[in-house]
């Protein structure tokens, strides 16, 4: 079995091309290409990205090949670094990295995997094929008819309807299928896809009929869902695909693969609402804009986006969608140190209208709106003014106020601001409200006694929490993140992985354990390789530093073993006492005089060893 640091790699990859990818890979020049970095030490360091970082708080060891931040704790190798910073899962982190390192990676089908059963490359080969037939169904000058003269009327180009990909999906109920099927494509994952649906009583249809699709591309420009306007009577205007192993809806934005570039070079980010508002904007050329796919800016969006911008504009089409809006946009603000800005278009029209409207002048008159763009805090405060003037009371005022102000002090304490950060926002929400800082952090603060102590679940953070056991088990933990060498003895004491008692710590063991059993020497970059938990990675940064600032490894390991032998021994020993004590209770004194003789002969030295302990 291919193992690094427990992870059974033959999921994906052969455990030598990962070996092969962390040895040719710097991760000091990959971290270069996000962060300036810059030598202190013997380490580089750099503002950290994945936080509001004021000062160089990410550290990048060149000799270990690590990086560590040191304000909001990420920490890992350079896959690790890739997997945080592009939003990629472990495979296509590797993928990207050996690409960048010129390295041809063959992918291993998974043992669990049933046989057949396409990986989500070739899924996105599949859904590759399908925009292919759906575009040759729009080109078709008998097939496409209604949706080129849809595309016309909508006065969207040809050149754009190419560039976007636009297709038609034809309105019998089974042409996909049929064109699968003669192409030897491979219906069961058409099904698992969503583009073709199962029927009650047997057989499968399209789920796009009579529709002008949209494929929708990932940043990489990968096929990852189609969404589809109906052309025909169908009550439900838009439907997307389901969602699947390569789609996202929350995590996911349509022409990001086309506005990428542009929003890196811009700083800003335009996120409309709909497919043509965004494909009629490009062809405008505001080239920064992307669209949400039914649902609305979520965390995972700003996450994505804070990547290549520093402000996102959420454009509406009427003030009472920006308002439902803008409590979403106010949380995602505050989760992803962002700023978010919203617009609300003149008479309800919606981006696609307004720039046809407009014309020629359509691209000034709209950069005009986003210039002009309210901050989300502001945004909300009007609304919540709106509502002071309506009830036009001094209680109604109060309760504005209040509500508005609890919001902030609600979002401030769940996010978990640093000091800089909040005294910025305390200080903006106090000029926007116009009252003191004072009365703002008053609010904040009663907010926060106001909270019922939440119910913990399991404990993630390595820290003094930990009973005498815990304690031990970190210690142990922390001498094998760093001396590889002590594993032996270890395992003279701790027969496995499951005699952890913490859950976090065993998690962090079974790594280990497997990595070790596997034949691992010890390599910290190869115990983290493939950690897909972002606060797992955490956590064993955290020992990895502890455990090397306390050094004395042996005698730390030896005091560590020894509570925990004896732990063993008292727990084993209260054991024994309870099933006396139970004896005793159900069958007298004689029982339990008969189990104490046992306990004690357990226990008594060998007579005929006496004599030897007596010599010695």
């Amino acid at each position: 079995m291919d193992v690094v640091a427990g992870r059974n790699l033959s999921t994906y990859f052969d455990e030598t091309h990962i070996r092969q990818i962390l040895q040719a890979v710097n991760i000091v020049e990959v971290v270069s290409n996000y962060v300036s970095l810059k030598p202190r030490g013997k380490e580089m360091v750099g503002l950290c990205p994945f936080h509001d970082d004021s000062k160089p708080s990410l550290n990048v060891n060149s000799s270990k090949q690590i990086f560590k931040c040191f304000a909001c704790g990420a920490g890992g190798d350079v896959i690790k670094f890739i997997m945080l910073r592009e939003q990629l899962t472990f495979p296509e982190a590797v993928r990207l990295l050996a690409d960048r390192a010129g390295i041809k990676l063959p992918q291993k089908r998974s043992e669990n995997k049933p046989t057949g059963q396409l990986d989500r490359n070739e899924l996105e080969q599949l859904n590759r094929w399908v925009a292919k037939f759906y575009r040759e169904q729009f080109e078709n000058p008998t097939t496409g008819q209604t949706a080129q003269n849809y595309v016309e009327k909508r006065q969207i180009t040809p050149e754009t309807a190419r560039r976007f990909g636009l297709g038609w999906a034809p309105a019998t109920w089974d042409s996909l299928k049929t064109a699968a099927q003669k192409a030897d494509k491979p219906t069961a994952e058409l099904i698992r896809l969503g583009l073709l649906i199962e029927k009650e009583q047997g057989g499968f249809y399209d789920r796009f009929r009579e529709r002008l699709m949209f494929p929708v591309l990932d940043a990489l420009g990968r096929v990852i869902a189609f969404g589809g306007r109906t052309l025909g009577d169908d009550p439900a205007k838009y439907i997307n695909s389901p969602e699947s192993e390569l789609f996202n809806k929350s995590r996911s934005l349509y022409g990001l693969h086309a506005a990428k570039d542009s929003i890196v070079k811009n700083r800003i980010a335009i996120v409309v609402e709909g497919y043509t508002d965004c494909i009629m904007a490009h062809q405008f050329g505001l080239t920064n804009v992307v669209a949400t796919l039914g649902t609305a800016l979520t965390r995972e969006h700003a996450q994505i986006l804070s990547r290549y911008a520093d402000q996102i504009v959420l454009v509406f089409d009427s003030d009472e969608a920006g308002r439902k809006a803008a409590d979403r946009a106010v949380e995602v603000f505050f989760s992803q140190q962002i700023e978010v800005k919203i617009v609300t278009l003149p008479a309800g029209k919606d981006p696609c209208d307004f720039l046809l409207e407009k014309g020629e002048k359509g691209k000034k008159a709209f950069e005009a709106l986003v210039q002009g763009a309210t901050e989300a805090l502001e945004f909300k405060w009007k609304a919540a003014k709106e509502q002071i003037e309506e009830s036009d009371t001094v209680g109604g005022h109060r309760r504005a106020v209040e509500e508005y102000l609890m919001l902030i002090a609600r979002l401030i304490d769940n996010e978990n601001l640093n000091e800089i950060s909040e005294g910025y926002l305390l200080n903006r929400v106090a000029k926007l409200v116009g009252i003191g800082n004072q009365q703002v952090l008053r609010s904040v603060e009663r907010y926060r006694k106001s909270k019922k102590p939440a119910i913990s679940g399991e404990n993630n953070e390595v820290g003094p929490m930990f009973d005498s056991r815990g304690r031990s088990e970190q210690a142990i933990l922390e001498v094998l993140l760093n001396r590889a060498d002590f594993f032996k003895r270890v395992r003279e004491v701790v027969g496995g992985a499951e005699e952890f008692t913490v859950p976090v710590l065993r998690q962090v063991a079974e790594r280990l354990w497997a990595y070790f059993e596997a034949g691992g020497e010890g390599e910290l970059v190869e115990i983290l390789a493939g950690c897909e938990s972002t606060e797992l990675c955490k956590t064993m940064m955290a020992m990895v530093e502890r455990g090397e600032k306390r050094g004395n490894y042996e005698a730390t390991l030896e005091g560590a073993l020894k509570n925990l032998d004896r732990l063993k021994e008292d727990q084993q020993n209260e054991q024994e006492r309870g099933v006396i004590k139970e004896a005793e209770a159900k069958y007298g004194k004689e029982a339990r005089a008969a189990l104490m003789r046992e306990k004690q002969a357990k226990y008594r030295p060998d007579p005929r060893r006496l004599p030897l302990i007596v010599n010695k």
